[in-house]
């Protein structure tokens, strides 16, 4: 047996759970205080939780009803949008005799580096009603009616393309496990290949495509990029982006009334969190991965396979080369102008020019580098130190440790950013405004994620290894710091280039808690799109997204980090 745990792993994990389960107490108190943060002159009432639940005295598109609708409209049809084109992405490329089939297979993972925002905002140019690329040059020329990216359907237009890379890499991993044997019976008993998809291939996806399109419902209901770009200009709110609206644009502030929202969007994501987790257990009913060595003969499609190929790409075209070449474009222009001229008369560098010297964007981009590098290094370590105790620890309720790790989950970004400015102007107000409270809120928004895979990696650590070093007496640090940490490397790894990733796009999680001196890179181009500075912004997403792409490219190739949760 293991011995006794380490005081400084258990303080560590004492310190997070606490960062964890306080803000959420605060933020339930939010709702009942008739005052701001920290002001000790603020009653308890009812008043925010009865505007919310009736919606009395409350704007309509404020109506919780309403917001309720949009948030599960928007989140559950850009996931199925989403599910359904990287099903059949997966299918094609993985079971068919589609030429070039293979080439295609790391484009998503292309489109999967580029930050969310660079579609979001690439479809507002090319689909914009008075001033859209493709309204401009296609459909005004053909008489066709101009297509509108601000409402919903160009929302989950945006969310649907954005999340396929991700569904892909997911659903891909199926077929990669499944047995073909079965859809070799299915061919030789005299199916077709549209009856063997339908009839085999399908149900054996089935438990993955729906953990799939939970896994997309839930970033889909804790989305705030494309509600914040796309659906704040045509007034369509969802819970996220209406929060941001009592927080940022409200005068006074709204407070109460954004936790009473935050409590109903909390609710509704541990709901989706529990349907998630019960679909993936199910996947443990459908094991169909055997021990032969067999790899089915591609299905031929005859001459369909021209049309799968002309899909895979359609697809490349609109999920990657369209967005990236109009952002392109856009940045390398003088000014957003489209209508009348030709883009290409007013190419300049000066964008460029702007955005390297700009003094905001530098200290932005600084600040964003530094933070992802501290939140990094101490979301791996409390992650490490948390599964170390979960896992090899002896001590009553460490089950309870694990469901207190897990509770970010449900945890959007935004909303743990609201619970932390309550907790913290509440019981520690010198942190207000600082970098200090980014990276606690990033802690804990990544910190699940990051437990699951240090937990992963050492569940398959045989705890042999640390009792022998127990009997040679060695404590539990030094047993950890000998045998575990080496074993771990490619696990922490992974967990820290994972989380300096995540947390050098986050948006969500920053946008609340950032000042003057705090900026983040992300927050900047939010309030460039807000003030309309369009050509710099496209440039500094072009930036943006390149610095991303080669921090994914350097984490791959050089620290072997294989960046799947």
């Amino acid at each position: 047996m293991a011995g006794r745990t380490s005081p400084i792993l258990l303080v560590t994990s004492a310190f997070i759970s606490v960062l964890i389960v306080v803000p959420i107490c605060f933020l339930l108190f939010g709702m009942f205080w008739t005052s701001f943060p920290g002001d000790p002159n603020g009653t308890l009432s009812t008043e925010f939780v009865v505007k919310v639940f009736t919606g009395e005295g409350v704007p309509r598109h404020f109506n919780t009803l309403s917001l309720l609708s949009n948030t599960l409209i928007f989140s559950s049809v850009s996931s199925t949008m989403a599910v359904a084109i990287a099903f059949m992405l997966a299918w094609i490329i993985h079971r068919t005799n589609t030429p070039g089939r293979r080439f295609f297979d790391v484009l998503p993972l292309i489109t999967f580096m580029f930050p969310a925002m660079l579609g979001d905002i690439a479809w507002t140019f090319l689909l914009s009603p008075n001033a859209g690329l493709i309204n401009l040059y296609v459909n005004h020329p053909l008489g066709l009616p101009p297509f509108n990216i601000y409402g919903m359907g160009g929302m989950i237009w945006a969310q649907g393309l954005s999340l396929t890379a991700l569904a892909y890499l997911l659903i891909s991993a199926t077929f990669g496990t499944m047995d073909p044997t079965l859809e070799e019976a299915a061919r030789i008993s005299g199916a077709r290949n549209r009856q063997t998809v339908l009839k085999v291939t399908l149900p054996l996806a089935v438990p993955s495509i729906v953990s799939t399109w939970t896994l997309m419902l839930m970033i889909g209901l804790n989305s705030f990029e494309t509600p914040a770009f796309i659906g704040l200009p045509a007034k369509v709110y969802v819970f996220m982006n209406a929060i941001y609206h009592k927080m940022s644009v409200d005068v006074p502030i709204d407070y109460g009334g954004a936790a009473a929202l935050s409590f109903v969007s909390l609710l509704l994501s541990s709901v989706a969190v529990a349907f998630y987790l019960m679909s993936t257990r199910r996947l443990k009913r459908f094991a169909v991965v055997t021990g032969k060595g067999y790899r089915p003969k591609p299905i031929d499609l005859g001459k369909m396979k021209y049309a799968a190929l002309g899909f895979l790409l359609v697809y490349v075209v609109v999920g990657l080369v369209l967005p990236v070449a109009t952002m392109l474009l856009m940045s390398f222009m003088k000014f957003y102008t489209v209508v009348g001229v030709n883009p290409l008369d007013y190419l300049t560098l000066k964008n460029y020019a702007f955005v390297t010297s700009e003094p905001l964007m530098l200290r932005s981009a600084t600040n964003s580098f530094i933070l992802a590098g501290v939140a990094g290094v101490l979301t791996t370590g409390a992650a490490a130190a948390m599964s170390y105790v979960a896992i090899r620890g002896h001590m009553r309720g460490k089950r309870a440790l694990e469901f207190i790790a897990a509770l970010p989950v449900a945890y959007p970004g935004m909303i743990f950013s609201l619970a932390l400015i309550w907790t913290a102007l509440f019981l520690f107000r010198p942190i207000y405004g600082t970098m200090t409270m980014l990276v606690l809120a990033y802690i804990v928004v990544f910190l699940p994620y990051g437990m699951r895979t240090m937990a992963n990696s050492m569940i398959q650590i045989h705890s042999e290894l640390e009792e022998v070093a127990t009997v040679s007496g060695a404590s539990s640090l030094t047993s950890m710091r000998k045998i575990m940490l080496p074993l771990l490397r490619p696990a922490l790894i992974n967990t820290l280039m994972l989380v300096f990733i995540q947390s050098y796009r986050q948006l969500g999680a920053a946008i609340l808690l950032v000042t003057p001196s705090t900026f983040v890179l992300p927050v900047v181009i939010l309030h460039w799109w807000a003030s309309g500075l369009l050509v710099s912004l496209a440039a500094a997403v072009m930036i943006y997204g390149a610095i991303l792409v080669a921090i994914v490219m350097f984490s791959r190739y050089f620290l072997k980090a294989s960046l799947t949760f």
